[in-house]
């Protein structure tokens, strides 16, 4: 249960980090811009990389609740985003008792 809210989050967080990319400022679900900005190296498809400590630290103040909202966004894909890679993030990171998406 914990790895399906967990990765429901990571997979919104990732939306949140493509949608940076039109140059919008915007705060999404407890997270703002650059901290959306430092996440998406982790979950990239192409070359992931370890995620940045402030990545990390911004997922432990986001709302899992608004990021469980973005679990099955097709958009995933075609941002780059590997959703196995995102739905580990917060594992990755040792967020506390992330919760799941129901």
């Amino acid at each position: 249960m914990a790895s399906k809210k967990a990765a429901a989050m990571a997979t919104t967080v990732m939306i949140m980090v493509m949608l940076v990319d039109m140059s919008v400022a915007i705060d999404l679900c407890g997270m703002t811009q650059d901290e959306l900005n430092e996440c998406k190296p982790a979950v990239n498809k192409e070359n992931p990389t370890t995620p940045t400590q402030p990545c990390c630290t911004a997922l432990q103040h986001a709302d899992f609740a608004c990021l469980c909202g973005y679990k099955n966004s097709p958009w995933l894909g075609s941002f780059g985003v590997d959703p196995e890679l995102a739905s580990g993030l917060p594992k990755v990171c040792g967020v506390p008792n992330a919760p799941t998406c129901s």
